[in-house]
């Protein structure tokens, strides 16, 4: 009898949600702390964690670390005053990004929720490409 294993083949080292919402990012940061139970703060130190950004130089950047210390917890605009974050996708205002042990979090229910708050047009989970 032959033991067939399924392989995942998942080069992506983060969950990224793709936010459309016309609101400042400290008052997005704030509603989605409350949503998600976590507290974001706003912070100009970026340790290059996320695969898909190099310098997040001009954007505004919110950071969680769980208190368990598995996942991080990242908000980040898409646009500041001279350039995009990611120049493709220019219709998305803010990428929500978990990184670390994400595959362990309900975001099915964490999507409902971002979903829900007011300001919030749209949310959607995205896969973008790592930068060479």
């Amino acid at each position: 009898m032959s033991i067939k294993r399924l392989k995942f083949e998942n080069d992506t080292d983060a969950f990224v949600l793709a936010i459309s919402c016309h609101q400042k990012s400290i008052k997005l940061a704030w509603e989605i702390s409350r949503a998600l139970d976590c507290d974001l703060q706003a912070t100009n130190a970026y340790d290059n964690t996320i695969y898909f950004i190099q310098d997040i130089k001009n954007h505004s950047y919110f950071k969680w670390i769980d208190p368990t210390e598995r996942f991080t917890i990242h908000l980040i605009s898409n646009q500041s005053e001279d350039s995009f974050l990611v120049p493709s996708h220019k219709q998305i205002d803010f990428f929500f990004v978990v990184t670390g042990f994400y595959a362990e979090l309900d975001f099915e229910d964490g999507t409902k929720r971002i979903k829900a708050i007011d300001s919030v047009l749209t949310a959607f989970p995205i896969t973008l490409n790592k930068k060479k």
